[in-house]
């Protein structure tokens, strides 16, 4: 009886050290689950070129003015170049006109890039500090821009701020917040600044409102404070005369086929 009982103890001993070992060696298996898989976040990248040219055209008004960016065929998150077209500006939106748009769009395709390559980024200034993008911009973004397989729209503030958001219609789609840089290491030309301010001339306009403001404000300037008063009444008069000419001039503009 008592070495019946002395097996039961030894056998019930043993069976314990045998699942303790089991539990040890499970414990220092390694993980058998798949681990994570992690994806690079997408990054913007500008050319010094390309920067330097935004840089010179933002600081050229006081309004917004818009583009598309240029990419390589192998690289379509880098911009090489920025590229305006005809524009009615305001601080606070830009409105590109249809027309400019697709003979800027046939310039490309004649050129032989891909439309993935000069019509997915938008590029924009804003003539502030904030480069957080206004609801203007979410309704040309979304309207302008919305049917595409994917696009960026990109925005550089006056005081030096960026904004860059990828959004892509693949799928159930979605949206993310890139960060930006200007990469040195990739070849890039000299500065045109010439070239640039011609662009720039032929390309950007005030809006109506804009426009009238202007003349305002240089008039206002022009007052000298030993004015008579019949002086000061002509030239009021002739300046009135060129606001209407000026407003005129703006709504046939506007009334235009091409015109947005």
């Amino acid at each position: 009886m008592m070495r019946s009982v002395q097996h039961v103890a030894d056998a019930a001993k043993t069976s314990a050290n045998m699942k303790m070992s089991q539990t040890n060696r499970t414990s220092l298996m390694p993980s058998m689950r798949p681990a994570p898989i992690t994806r690079p976040t997408p990054m913007l990248r500008f050319t010094p070129y390309a920067w330097a040219k935004l840089l010179f055209l933002r600081d050229l008004g006081d309004t917004e003015v818009g583009g598309f960016g240029i990419t390589p065929a192998d690289d379509l998150l880098v911009v090489e170049d920025f590229q305006l077209v005809r524009q009615q500006c305001t601080p606070v939106s830009v409105q590109f006109h249809d027309d400019s748009v697709a003979d800027f769009f046939d310039s490309q395709v004649d050129g032989g890039r891909r439309p993935q390559q000069f019509g997915r980024i938008w590029l924009h200034t804003h003539p502030c500090n904030s480069a957080q993008p206004s609801s203007i911009d979410e309704e040309t973004f979304a309207r302008c821009f919305g049917k595409a397989d994917w696009t960026v729209m990109f925005i550089l503030a006056r005081g030096g701020q960026t904004y860059a958001r990828l959004r892509f219609n693949i799928g159930p789609g979605g949206a993310l917040e890139i960060p930006t840089n200007v990469d040195f290491t990739l070849p890039f030309a000299a500065s045109q600044h010439e070239d640039w301010q011609d662009e720039y001339d032929k390309n950007v306009g005030l809006s109506l409102e804009m426009a009238l403001d202007d003349l305002w404000e240089r008039r206002e300037w022009q007052r000298d404070s030993d004015d008579d008063f019949v002086e000061l009444a002509n030239r009021e008069l002739a300046a009135w005369e060129e606001d209407e000419r000026a407003s005129l001039e703006w709504l046939r503009l506007m009334d235009e086929p091409g015109a947005v």
